[in-house]
């Protein structure tokens, strides 16, 4: 009696595997950089670029939608989003997405400074950024729904990006316009979208989202890397949180942008007084920021904090979307020579982990 072959599905690829996109482009994948229960993360090569290769299972894959949206931000030319190279689907087992390679996410370089804060410079610098890359994805048409700092990375020198936060993961991303360019109404109650510590107001309400609600995460966001914390950051219950957030607007306004400058106040009155269709003043924005950084004395090509402690000429290997916020890793700058070299010479990279990783 034969028995017929099982079909195997849903297998995430492995390095040293070559994989083929849509467009018959192959890709060697040379170096592990991250995974999940539904998704790796790898390093390949784009000609002579370094790129980073996103894996999907099959039957849990979002990446439909990432690739959307970089599509568009790809078109549109965004400075702040990762440059879409390729994609590809090998079916029943994985779809994979190809971007640019990032160094590491907002939360990581956060938590490895002293006190768990940049300096004032480093903060309002990265939040001018962090702004321009949301409003470059609502210029695209896109809301993200989960402003976060593990979802920014900074580029790598090597792309003579180290200046440059990069914004990604966009599994929640919606469009807010339809084709003809107009807001569509909201939904009403549709469910919870969103980060508990980042979610906004209409979030914590189960209630459709818009481009204001992006702006309220993003200045959480940039409230806790400017004082190291945020009131509620011990707060484990949405419903908890909801309340210290409303707090945070009356009797809890002192403690909440305590050590911020007090612009920070001003652009939370701005945003909070936003409706659902409205569209954002981000020049406003930009101005109250460029204010603070005239009173300090603050230049946008001042180095950050990071980059004191870390040579960027070495090159940093990205976290890219949604897999797992603690996978970054800096990589020796042997692995840019072993990927030039692969592309030269069409041997297999040797790739030994011990020496790759400072884990």
């Amino acid at each position: 009696m034969c028995m017929a072959a099982v079909q195997e599905v849903d297998r995430l690829p492995q390095v040293g595997e070559v994989v083929r996109s849509e467009s018959s482009r192959e890709y060697k994948l040379m170096l592990l950089l991250g995974e999940g229960g539904y998704g790796s993360v790898f390093c390949t090569s784009f000609g002579d670029t370094a790129v980073a290769l996103k894996a999907e299972k099959y039957s849990n894959s979002v990446l439909f939608n990432e690739i959307r949206v970089l599509k568009a931000a790809t078109r549109a030319r965004c400075e702040h989003i990762c440059k879409l190279y390729d994609y590809g689907c090998v079916k029943p087992l994985f779809f994979f997405v190809v971007m640019t390679l990032l160094g590491k996410d907002l939360y990581r370089l956060r938590n490895e400074q002293s006190e768990r804060r940049f300096s004032l410079s480093t903060a309002v610098r990265v939040g001018i950024h962090a702004c321009k890359a949301i409003e470059e994805l609502h210029s695209c048409g896109f809301i993200s729904r989960d402003i976060k700092p593990s979802n920014y990375a900074v580029g790598l020198s090597q792309n003579q990006q180290q200046k440059t936060i990069f914004l990604f993961d966009f599994g929640l991303a919606r469009r807010f316009v339809d084709y003809a360019g107009r807001h569509l109404p909201s939904r009403g109650e549709v469910g919870w979208r969103g980060t508990n510590r980042y979610g906004s107001l209409r979030a914590h309400l189960k209630q459709d989202l818009s481009r204001r609600d992006d702006l309220e995460s993003w200045l959480y966001m940039l409230v806790e890397i400017t004082q190291g914390a945020l009131p509620w950051r011990f707060v484990r219950e949405r419903e908890e949180a909801e309340k210290a957030k409303i707090h945070a607007r009356s009797k809890g306004r002192v403690e909440f942008l305590l050590k911020c400058p007090q612009q920070y106040d001003e652009i939370l009155k701005t945003i909070d007084a936003l409706s659902f269709e409205a569209l954002p003043n981000y020049d406003q924005i930009y101005a109250l920021l460029d204010k603070v950084c005239e009173q300090n004395q603050v230049m946008m090509n001042d180095r950050y904090d990071w980059e004191e402690e870390t040579e960027i000429s070495n090159g940093m290997l990205p976290s890219i979307g949604g897999i797992a916020d603690t996978v970054l890793q800096k990589v020796d700058v042997s692995i840019r020579h072993k990927i030039d070299a692969h592309n030269k010479r069409n041997e297999k990279p040797v790739v030994r982990s011990k020496e790759a990783l400072n884990v």
